[in-house]
């Protein structure tokens, strides 16, 4: 015996040795364009909102239906992608829960709870740089947040 794991000994699962062929949660790449891509949508969103376009009157309901889907991929409930080990209820969804423990119980579900809570900073961002703060400063702020929360969904860091 090597010591090296085998699939189906309980030390690698098959899905870290074949592809699925669909997008795969431990990518960075991946994770990182999901994340960016809600903030893009709230953004998005918040200015539909303010122009006064049809089908906005409820930015807050919109926001909540997209991170309630981002929340169920991140959770390993969406087929559509290669969730990996660290993509479930008990272990992601545990330590969301930790981090956010009042969002988690008005939500009621940690992963909508954590993509709530990154439109709330993104709304703040918005609006700090609305009322004239430093832009740069908002945008850097903001940057840091989007890239804490893909660690930590990727769960490279708690």
């Amino acid at each position: 015996m090597t010591g090296i794991p085998k699939p189906g000994d309980g030390g690698l699962y098959l899905d870290d040795l074949v592809s699925t062929g669909k997008p795969s949660l431990g990518d960075l790449a991946v994770v990182s364009r999901l994340v960016r891509g809600f903030v893009k949508y709230v953004l998005d969103t918040r200015a539909a909102w303010h122009a006064g376009e049809a089908g906005v009157r409820y930015p807050l309901a919109i926001i909540e239906v997209e991170a309630r889907q981002l929340g169920d991929i991140f959770l390993g409930r969406d087929a559509r992608f290669d969730a990996q080990p660290w993509n479930t209820d008990r272990r992601l969804g545990m330590v969301l829960t930790v981090l956010l423990p009042d969002e988690t119980k008005h939500y009621g579900d940690p992963g909508a709870a954590l993509f709530m809570w990154l439109a709330a900073q993104t709304a703040d961002a918005a609006e700090d740089i609305e009322q004239g703060g430093d832009e740069v400063d908002a945008r850097g702020r903001l940057d840091r947040i989007v890239t804490d929360v893909t660690e930590r969904l990727l769960g490279t860091k708690y």
